[in-house]
């Protein structure tokens, strides 16, 4: 069923009646009631044709459609239906009122722009009048006021020289800076002021000149001020009654009736001649040589030494003072260059700087440190392994803060090097080794170097006491693991000499003495004795014959040891400390045999 409107009447099986005149609405214009009309009669074509096709398609049972259809619905001529549907325009009230408003408004506008072309474009207009919109109100423009406006500003923004500006009596308003500068320039006469001043130092000698030091007026700079006059304001100006342009024109207008005046000077470059001075300084001040060893004859036991130097020192500020002083006396006077030649002669005395350590110092001070010894056994082969690491380290020059290592310097004890086998302790028993004793050679080294005051870095202990030498005074040596090392903290060169004869091993340490009358010695201190363990340790060994048997581990007390360092001047002890505490461990009797 077609959707009804608001002024038709529904009748039943889809008839519309027509509209009635007084349900329509009010105040509907032709336009509006044909297209009304249009969408009515197209409506009711919409309904013919449902009404003509619903009563076809009946089926008649055999699945066709019926033969019966409406021959009036089939034959009704269908009222015409326009082929398009009416346009429709509403009429407006009082359009004709509102075209006349936009045009008023849109020539309001157009006026309102003619009025600001002049503020925002800066066209001014001849016959009408120049309006600008400032801070909500409209002013208009006073052309004699603008005409002194730009004749004021085009004084004021000018890279001129202002009007009742001078220069050294030259009279430089109205010129640009560098027109400035030439005309103060050619009223001086900047050939005077030559001067030459001798720096004698010793047997050398420096020239301190009008060429080396220019001598120059400060122009450029006395103008750049004079150009700067009057550009300026005031701090604190705004908000005040008078802007900053006013306050530019009014000190610029001022200098016409009370003219500002500079004068220039003539100095000589202070920067070329502390450069200058500063050279001499570096030139003749040196620092000291301190001397040195220059070599150790390990023969004759005997020292060589460099020559020591002193030094020169000149306070360049004093120089440059001194210099200064001259030029301002002699050639400055009232701020002027005076005219003639300046020549003068100026001595200086460099101060002598000592140096700290002198030949002589080193020649009364270098020796022997500290010298100690070892008694060896009769046994041949022991001995020649003492001699021949005793050459190893013979003749060895450890430098400031070098570390010396037994091992580094002798190297791997080998049959090769001509090392015999002979009794040495390793683990726990005694036992021949190839260089079995050098531990002797390690240990009267280590002694040697605590008694020349020198910083110990690795030392081990026997395991157990050695005959040679006193408890803790002891230092072994073993290939590559176990070594002895020590650092040279002194500030010079130590030199080691060590040597093997009469059965006898003696090691030195020469170079810088530690101070008059002091010397380092060793103090053994037992702090307890351990008791050996009773009774004897078997160990079956089925290398060993059958009803074999051989003591492989002697049974031994133990001890704990402390070893004293202690400081001598001359006799009297000084100062004293615990170098190291030394544990000797006790063993037990141990046989080993084979009981089958």
């Amino acid at each position: 069923m077609p959707k009804l409107k608001r002024y038709d009447l529904y009748e039943g099986d889809d008839d519309i009646i027509s509209s009635l005149p007084g349900k329509q609405p009010l105040g509907r214009d032709e336009g509006l009631k044909a297209r009304d009309a249009y969408d009515r009669r197209a409506e009711e074509e919409q309904a013919r044709k449902r009404r003509y096709f619903a009563s076809n398609e009946q089926d008649d049972g055999l699945g066709a459609p019926s033969s019966l259809f409406d021959d009036f619905d089939r034959f009704e001529s269908p009222a015409p239906v326009l082929s398009t549907r009416p346009r429709y325009r509403r009429k407006e009230k009082h359009r004709g009122a509102w075209a006349a408003t936009a045009v008023l408004c849109l020539l309001i506008l157009a006026g309102l722009a003619v009025l600001v072309i002049p503020q925002l474009t800066g066209i001014r207009y001849r016959f009408l009048p120049n309006l600008a919109f400032v801070n909500g109100n409209i002013i208009s423009l006073d052309a004699g006021r603008l005409e002194n406006f730009d004749l004021c500003r085009r004084e004021i923004y000018t890279d001129r020289l202002y009007q009742g500006v001078y220069i050294d009596d030259v009279h430089v308003g109205g010129m640009t800076r560098e027109e400035a500068v030439r005309a103060v320039s050619t009223v001086h006469d900047d050939a005077a002021g030559a001067f030459d001043i001798t720096v004698s130092v010793g047997n050398e000698a420096w020239h301190v000149n009008s060429e080396r030091v220019p001598v120059s007026r400060n122009t450029e700079e006395v103008v750049e001020r004079a150009w700067a006059v009057a550009r300026g304001n005031t701090p604190g100006l705004s908000g005040g009654a008078v802007t900053p342009f006013q306050e530019r024109v009014d000190r610029a207008s001022a200098l016409r009736s009370t003219p500002e005046t500079f004068a220039t000077v003539r100095d000589y470059d202070r920067a070329a001649l502390r450069t200058l001075t500063d050279g001499i300084v570096n030139y003749v001040n040196r620092d000291p040589v301190n001397s040195m060893v220059r070599s150790f004859i390990f023969e004759t036991k005997t020292f060589t030494f460099t020559d020591d130097k002193p030094g020169a020192r000149i306070d360049p500020d004093k120089l440059y003072a001194d210099v200064s002083q001259i030029l301002d006396e002699g050639l400055i006077k009232n701020g002027e260059i005076t005219s003639g030649k300046l020549k003068q002669d100026l001595r200086v005395v460099p101060e002598k700087i000592l140096a700290e350590v002198t030949k002589t110092e080193l020649m009364n001070n270098f020796g022997l440190i500290s010298s100690f010894s070892t008694q060896t056994t009769r046994d041949n082969n022991r001995n020649t392994n003492i001699r021949l690491s005793a050459e190893a380290i013979n003749g060895r020059t450890v430098q400031k803060g070098e570390i010396f290592s037994f091992n580094g310097a002798t190297g791997e004890r080998t049959a090769a090097k001509g090392y015999k086998e002979a009794p040495a302790i390793a683990g726990g028993q005694s036992k021949d080794e190839v260089g079995g004793g050098v531990c002797q050679t390690s240990s009267t080294l280590f002694n040697a170097v605590v008694r020349a005051d020198l910083e110990i870095i690795e030392r081990n202990p026997h395991a157990w006491p050695s005959s040679y030498i006193e408890k803790g005074f002891d230092a072994t040596v073993n290939w590559p693991g176990l070594d002895f090392k020590f650092r040279n903290n002194t500030d010079n060169p130590v030199f080691i000499i060590a040597n093997y004869a009469n059965r006898k091993v003696t090691v030195e340490i020469y170079g810088m003495s530690l101070g008059p009358g002091v010397k380092i010695d060793l103090e053994s201190e037992l702090v307890r004795t351990i008791p050996q363990p009773s009774g004897v340790n078997y160990v079956i060994n089925p290398e060993l014959a059958p009803g074999q048997s051989k003591k492989t581990v002697t049974g031994r007390k133990g001890y704990e040891v402390n070893t004293w360092k202690i400081w001598y001047q001359g006799t009297r002890e000084i100062k004293r400390e615990v170098l190291f505490k030394t544990t000797y461990k006790a063993y037990q009797e141990t046989v080993e045999y084979n009981p089958r």
